[in-house]
């Protein structure tokens, strides 16, 4: 049987409309983006038009860069792909597949614009799970972007982040806690001479900003900080939802049974992972005690009640 110029020609169109995935819009903060419609549509506003929130100034440069001339202008990137290549990562084929690279390059303008100024750290507010509907991707796409920009060496992990059994992907455990590595800053036309007056400068604004509230600044206090917040935050991922089996367990407890129940566990979670958290009985009770008001099953504790339920 003998294929027509028109069947062919419409078996192919169909091939191409079955492989062709639609492209993810191009991400943009708030700040350039109009209320919402009646339609609940918002549109890209003009910049005379745009009320620039007060973000630092390395951010303010990172997000200048990439919406005037986007992610992909510095020669290095086929080297750095081709170290994708040797870690397995990808065939021998130095370019992205369209929808692959759009999700990439969001990512990258949403590290640009909400990475910390002085530690890098990418994900101060939200763990790296929740980055992925910022951005509009799965989360199983968003961890292989960051396994991808961790071996290219554009992400790298913060010194006190833990690792989370949810990040795993394909037998890899990813950090918690992930920062952008001078590279990230190269690609973006900032060197490290740069980088450093940028950092400097933001670093000595937040000193004397804490020293008007009487506290003190320092970079790796913050970064480990936030390390610590996110192992906190993991925990209120997992356990937090409605069909949650350890909120279910915990809500037909009395309610210091359930305190101390979440102490013990909390214990036994830092001393197996090894983090580098004080479990002294107040810092314990106090972790417990946050983590259940999370749940919405607090615990109010008297002051002349025990300092630990453990």
């Amino acid at each position: 049987m003998q294929t027509t110029k028109h069947q062919s020609a419409t078996y192919n169109q169909k091939i191409q409309t079955s492989t062709t995935r639609p492209l993810t819009p191009l991400w943009y903060p708030d700040e350039a983006l109009s209320p919402k419609n009646e339609q609940g549509e918002r549109t890209l506003l003009d910049k005379k038009y745009r009320k620039s929130r007060p973000i630092p100034t390395i951010n303010r440069k990172l997000w200048n860069t990439v919406e005037k001339v986007g992610c992909w202008v510095n020669a290095r990137w086929p080297c750095l792909v081709m170290a994708l290549i040797e870690a397995g990562m990808r065939k021998h084929n130095l370019s992205f597949r369209q929808d692959h690279k759009r999700n990439l390059e969001n990512f990258l303008r949403w590290i640009a614009y909400n990475s910390d100024a002085v530690t890098g750290c990418i994900n101060v507010a939200l763990l790296c799970v929740e980055i992925s509907r910022e951005i509009g991707v799965s989360k199983s796409t968003l961890y292989y972007m960051i396994k991808e920009l961790t071996a290219i060496g554009i992400l790298k992990e913060a010194e006190w982040s833990g690792h989370g059994c949810q990040d795993i992907l394909h037998g890899g455990c990813l950090p918690l806690t992930l920062c952008a590595s001078p590279l990230f800053y190269a690609l973006m036309g900032i060197d490290s001479i740069e980088l450093e007056q940028f950092r400097r400068y933001e670093n000595d604004r937040r000193r004397k900003d804490a020293e008007r509230r009487h506290q003190i600044y320092d970079a790796d206090i913050a970064l480990q900080q936030y390390c610590h917040n996110n192992l906190l935050r993991v925990w209120e991922h997992r356990h937090t939802k409605d069909r949650s089996s350890y909120k279910i367990k915990l809500s037909d407890m009395p309610p210091l049974e359930r305190l101390a129940y979440i102490a013990k566990n909390l214990i036994k979670r830092i001393l197996a992972k090894g983090w580098h958290i004080s479990i002294d009985a107040q810092t314990i009770t106090k972790m417990a005690t946050n983590l259940l008001f999370r749940m919405g099953l607090g615990v109010r504790v008297g002051r002349n009640a025990s300092p630990s339920p453990v």
